[in-house]
């Protein structure tokens, strides 16, 4: 996967570095090639660096985050505003912005976000594995090795092709915005590998059969989405 690059710009250094841990715990490929405390510096390291993306927070002395996009050229960048001042999100978006957090950030928001940047301008740089961290080290999990994911709780059990279950300490929706279209909620409790979908009854009680033998119940809520996602694998 495609290793990012981010420049954060505030004039508060322990939102830098709170923001800096917060990138750490999204467990998402990004380094923080620079920071800055101010316009007149961000404007400085912008033209010695491109990186994929760039925090910028509104309200600054002096300068804020909107007087950066009239001193310096930042296309092909995805900028990212950041700010306790929720009235300057159309004025965000009016410049291109390509997201908006609040202060305090919330790490999830954040991890959702850049998930979702990621996908949409690097489309082939998706992850095709899972990276598991166990007690006997880390291993990785290739999407199509799984059959499908049970929410337990805080957790999620993987349960795989080879008959081997791995116990993930993830929300089931984590796990969804991480392995993509090409598996789908069917119903609250799990999460269906597609491509692992022998065939799928329509009856009241729909339910996802899998190659293996295994039966899925399908919300009733889902059915109709379902169908149509499954016969786009079929």
């Amino acid at each position: 996967m495609k290793n990012f690059t981010t420049i954060i710009v505030d004039d508060e250094s322990h939102a830098i570095r709170t923001l800096q841990a917060q990138l750490v715990w999204t467990e998402l490929p990004i380094e923080v090639m620079a920071t800055a405390t101010s316009v007149n510096v961000a404007r400085e390291v912008l033209k010695k660096h491109q990186p994929d993306f760039l925090f910028l927070d509104v309200k600054m002395p002096v300068k804020g985050g909107f007087d950066l996009f009239h001193e310096i050229d930042l296309s092909g960048i995805e900028v990212i505003f950041i700010t306790a001042h929720d009235e300057f999100a159309l004025k965000a978006f009016k410049h291109q912005a390509a997201g908006y957090l609040m202060k305090p950030v919330i790490t999830d928001e954040l991890r959702d976000l850049l998930e979702k940047l990621m996908q949409k301008r690097w489309p082939t740089e998706r992850t095709q594995y899972l990276l598991t961290d166990g007690k006997d080290g880390m291993t990785r999990i290739a999407f199509d090795e799984i059959l499908y994911v049970k929410s337990d709780g805080p957790h999620s059990e993987i349960f795989m092709s080879d008959g081997k279950k791995v116990t993930l300490n993830k929300l089931l929706k984590e796990l969804e915005v991480q392995l993509g279209r090409q598996f789908y909620r069917l119903h609250h409790q799990y999460l269906v590998n597609l491509r692992k979908v022998a065939e799928v009854s329509k009856g009241r009680n729909a339910e996802a059969v899998l190659y293996d033998g295994t039966k899925l119940p399908v919300s009733r809520s889902k059915k109709a989405e379902f169908y149509a996602a499954f016969e786009s694998f079929a």
